[in-house]
């Protein structure tokens, strides 16, 4: 019996030029395993759409809060079209590992969907893949968590939804509250580093 291919959805695939090209790169930055995809969903995501970019072709992303588990509290994947995510790492939910998932079929902890313009973020992510790290600095997460929160405001008060945009600056600001004591303790770790004498590290920060 033949391997499934990690793209097979059941059903039939679209291959259009733009499909084919993103389908292309989403096999180059699918992660395989389990133990490398842990707070790799946004900046694999990331790196796609830029590719993507240098082609021609503009993408969304989607991202998920994610409840019940404490390994992480957001999940990020790439628009296809209207039905289905280039999820270049599946394996934290999909066995197989599938990059080509079915937005209905995500698991049921995965809740408010919410659709960014890979955009938003490009333009200073290219910058910071410039000088890639294993980990994305704290900065860069930073201006990810207010361009979030300023689209998702704009676009829930041209709605009316004003209860909606008050809960989404709360969760902001504890976003931003999580992202500060995180640098704090980096700063720490890097205050111990030097009193114990090691060499000063690589790596920043991941999403």
């Amino acid at each position: 019996m033949s391997r499934p291919s990690p793209f097979e959805d059941g059903g039939r695939l679209s291959v259009s030029p733009r499909v084919r090209v993103l389908l292309t790169l989403a096999r180059r930055y699918r992660i395989a395993q389990l133990r490398h995809a842990k707070g790799r969903c946004f900046s694999s995501s990331l790196a796609l759409a830029l590719e993507a970019r240098r082609r021609g072709i503009e993408v969304e992303l989607l991202r998920w809060r994610v409840k019940d588990t404490d390994d992480y509290s957001d999940h990020w994947a790439v628009r296809l079209d209207e039905h289905r995510a280039l999820d270049l790492s599946s394996v934290q939910f999909d066995p197989l590992g599938r990059p080509l998932q079915m937005l209905d079929a995500y698991p049921s902890s995965f809740i408010d969907r919410r659709q960014y313009p890979a955009s938003l973020f490009l333009d200073e992510y290219r910058r910071v893949a410039q000088h890639r790290r294993s980990r994305l600095p704290l900065a860069f997460l930073t201006l990810v968590s207010h361009r979030m929160w300023r689209h998702d405001v704009v676009l829930e008060l041209r709605r009316g939804a004003v209860i909606s945009a008050s809960l989404n600056t709360v969760r902001y600001l504890g976003r931003l509250a999580v992202l500060r004591l995180e640098g704090l303790r980096r700063r720490m770790d890097r205050r111990a580093r030097q009193l114990r004498g090691e060499p000063k590290s690589q790596n920043e920060t991941v999403l």
